[in-house]
């Protein structure tokens, strides 16, 4: 009896993990394959070339006035010191710690899989991870740095079968002028000074230490070093271009030394001259990426083609984009998928007037409440910042953009919106081509509404 008992005991444990491991198995096969490139080529693991369709999860580590929810057009840095002086450096991490697990969940992760799309790029801040500007890390009680909000990001893009795209978007010393990186005007990374040397050893050792931790960790399509640097104040750039470009070789090498392995992001901004070819220095294993905001379809096909013809023999990406007046969406769309370029869209998700039909943002709410740094309470900070945030809860819904670009999401390229540069647009439903000309109307609106409040505080650069 003992015996039979033993045999059925064996066989009821053999017959469980027999069933545990289907599941298993289509779990792992789902978990995004380890990406390189191959001439203009992005490729994965299995011989598969990849071309990377999703959108940017904007505002989740640094944030912006006009689709986030505090006002001071000159950018996050401000908010932050006044935040520090009220309640103190751990406290004013942990507020904002709380904004970025409520912004961005994973339901969030959710929708993007769910619109067809295969990769978020991920804006993050420095002062995600550092205290100050002179690299003073947060740490964990065991001595190790705390990337564990960065972890989370990860684990939520393998779950969902996406990639993830780490965009340091705002560095120590500031890589352009504009509020994006938290502070406009304020552009001394590439200063041939001390002050400017020690802000690109800081920024060198932050990548260093994350392609360390993220070394091996296939969901990562890849590291994009600094996002628009140079890119907004056009009468600096001349002078600081070949500072840029040794700094980024400088970056690069000290990324592969610890990591040779994950696909290194350049930003060339509006066109490829804006950094030199992979020849200069000798890169390898590199990504090009543009962002395109040009007024007319006629600007954006004269872009593409500059990429297709400055003979860098390297896949181009465009990171953010989006229609300025007469462009239209299914032209860039349709123009980007039909010459297998990688996009994500600006931006996931936004609070602000009208962002609820604004096809800046898959998500949007017009109720969200800004916070007042300079009187809010703590507690009220916490609110402000905590559940109501969620996309999930009752203040955000899905805007018609959303649909309207999961059309694409599967490489579709409209051939009426090529042949008339985008005055014909087939793509999607009559519904979704209606809603996306009311929106986009909407979003010129706030757009020039932005620019008139920036224009009166001196922030239009």
């Amino acid at each position: 009896m003992k015996s039979f008992k033993k045999s059925l005991a064996l066989m009821l444990a053999l017959i469980i993990m027999l069933l545990s491991v289907p599941a298993f198995a289509a779990q792992s096969s789902a978990a995004p394959s380890a990406l390189h490139t191959e001439g203009e080529k992005i490729i994965d693991s299995n011989g598969k070339e990849i071309i990377l369709r999703g959108t940017n999860f904007g505002g989740w580590g640094i944030m912006e006035d006009w689709f986030c929810p505090y006002t001071n057009p000159a950018g996050e840095e401000q908010v932050y010191q006044t935040l520090v002086k009220r309640f103190g450096t751990d406290a004013t991490h942990e507020l904002f710690k709380t904004y970025r697990s409520n912004w961005i969940t994973e339901t969030d992760y959710k929708n993007v899989a769910s619109l067809g799309m295969n990769v978020v790029r991920l804006p993050i801040w420095y002062r995600n991870f550092q205290s100050d500007d002179n690299g003073t890390w947060y740490r964990k009680d065991n001595g190790e740095i705390d990337f564990s909000e960065l972890d989370e990001a990860v684990a939520m893009c393998k779950k969902y079968n996406l990639y993830l795209i780490i965009d340091l978007h705002g560095l120590p010393g500031y890589q352009n002028d504009y509020d994006h990186c938290g502070q406009s005007k304020s552009m001394s990374l590439f200063d041939d000074t001390e002050k400017g040397k020690r802000y690109r050893e800081v920024v060198t050792d932050f990548w260093v230490e994350m392609a360390k931790h993220y070394k091996g960790e296939t969901a990562i399509a890849m590291y994009d070093l600094m996002n628009e640097p140079l890119g907004t104040n056009i009468t600096r750039d001349g002078s600081f271009q070949q500072t840029f470009w040794d700094f980024s070789n400088d970056l690069y090498k000290a990324v592969r030394e610890v990591d040779p392995d994950h696909i290194i992001c350049m930003e060339a901004i509006w066109d490829p001259s804006a950094i030199c070819s992979p020849d200069v220095y000798g890169w390898k294993n590199i990504v090009y990426q543009e962002h395109l905001y040009d007024i007319t379809n006629f600007t954006i096909l004269r872009k593409v083609n500059e990429i297709r013809d400055c003979g860098y023999n390297a896949p181009f990406y465009i990171g953010e984009f989006y229609p300025r007046g007469l462009t239209t969406f299914g032209y860039m769309f349709s123009l980007f998928n039909s010459r297998n370029l990688s996009w994500t869209t600006w931006t996931y998700k936004g609070a602000g007037p009208d962002a609820d039909k604004s096809p800046w943002f898959l998500y949007g709410s017009s109720s969200i409440e800004k916070i007042d740094y300079e009187n809010d309470s703590l507690e009220e900070l916490q609110r402000k910042f905590g559940e109501v945030l969620r996309t999930d809860g009752e203040k955000f819904a899905k805007n018609s953009f959303a649909d309207y670009a999961a059309n694409f999401t599967d490489g579709y390229s409209d051939s009426a919106s090529l042949f008339t540069f985008g005055l014909i647009d087939n793509a999607g439903t009559q519904e979704q081509r209606s809603a996306m000309l009311s929106e986009k109307l909407t979003a010129i609106k706030t757009t020039i509404s932005d620019w008139l409040r920036k224009l009166k505080t001196g922030d239009l650069l």
